[in-house]
């Protein structure tokens, strides 16, 4: 669904047919979003046999008919509507906020379609307030180097701006070789390198972060990079921000490069007084478990924790928030983890 796209109206004769009413709003909570709209029906001929849906739209500026960029946040369907009574609407759905921290014009679209694919604007709500989303996000000037094997990563700040009791999911910070600089989505290219980090307290912020990280590809060409910070939700990873790195790539094979170092990438805003403890790091995604299948405390994902059989949900997200950790018996000090426990999970633990 997280796609920057065009928005504009349809050509249908039969737009009109279904119109929003005064009455519509939205509502965030967390990874959710509440659509309420009122729908009219103008055309009761015009609205048989079609399926509807409300759309909410984060876009460039506010939307008049003409085409304009923006980010579809979410998609309720509400399969077909009573034409000879009034239609009221509410219901939850899943949001994904593009990624950085731009404002944004807010846009209901009611959209209708066949198949649940929706595609024909029937009409649009502007709202008057901009929205700018809060979410984890890069500060200052990030920057990369590239060496034969290897990958250095710099990130002057990394904050939470969140209220302080909303802990972050997993966050990681990725690099991509992209075919044009980074805009939202999914990103089309291939990922050089990725670094695992611990969840981040709400109004907490991490500085100064050196990571070397292991080289994943060297794809042939010239490529954009950008840094990529995303986030662990309920349907996976999410991108909350980016950075655009203004000097190419270029590989003229698999097998041949020379060190790069890159210009830094800034990004505004101020990084904001809190917890100075460095992210912990992770040498690679794929590298959570030890020679002997045992898992890592202090490097596995909560995906990867919670595999760990006998290993509550909660007790491996207690974990992540807690770490890192210098010994196995440490994690007594985890809520959910008591000594009887520990006992058993040892032999598929590791630091």
């Amino acid at each position: 669904m997280h796609t920057q796209n065009l928005l504009q109206a349809a050509t249908n004769p039969q737009v009109g047919a279904v119109r929003i009413g005064f009455n519509h709003g939205y509502a965030f909570n967390g990874d959710s979003v509440r659509l309420d709209a009122e729908l009219l029906v103008g055309n009761p001929d015009a609205s048989i046999g079609q399926e509807w849906a409300l759309q909410l739209w984060a876009c460039e500026a506010p939307f008049a008919g003409q085409p304009v960029r923006g980010t579809k946040v979410a998609e309720l369907a509400v399969g077909q509507l009573d034409s000879h009574n009034q239609n009221w609407v509410s219901a939850f759905t899943a949001a994904l906020p593009p990624a950085g921290h731009a404002e944004h014009s807010m846009v209901l679209v009611l959209a209708s379609g066949r198949d649940g694919r929706f595609s024909e604007v029937q009409d649009f709500a502007n709202f008057p307030r901009p929205e700018s989303f809060a979410q984890p996000r890069l500060t200052g000037a990030s920057g990369f180097s590239l060496g034969e094997q290897s990958v250095g990563l710099r990130v002057e700040g990394l904050e939470n701006p969140r209220s302080a009791d909303n802990l972050s999911g997993t966050l990681s910070l990725e690099l991509w070789a992209l075919a044009a600089p980074y805009v939202a989505g999914t990103p089309d290219g291939i990922q050089l390198t990725a670094a695992e980090l611990s969840p981040l307290a709400g109004q907490r912020s991490w500085h100064d972060l050196d990571l070397t990280l292991p080289l994943a590809a060297r794809p042939a060409g010239t490529w954009h990079v950008a840094l990529l910070l995303r986030e662990w939700t309920a349907t996976g990873y999410a991108t909350r921000d980016f950075a655009n790195f203004s000097l190419p790539v270029s590989w003229a094979d698999a097998a041949a490069t020379q060190a790069v170092e890159a210009e830094p990438a800034t990004k505004p805003g101020p990084v904001r007084k809190g917890s100075a403890k460095t992210a912990p790091k992770a040498a690679a995604k794929a590298a959570p478990t030890n020679a002997a299948g045992r898992v890592s405390i202090n490097n596995a994902s909560a995906t990867e924790l919670a595999a760990v059989k006998g290993l509550p949900k909660a007790a491996a997200a207690a974990i992540i928030a807690a770490r890192p950790f210098k010994t196995l018996d440490e994690l007594l000090t985890v809520k959910g983890i008591g000594a009887k426990l520990l006992d058993k999970l040892k032999g598929n633990l590791s630091l």
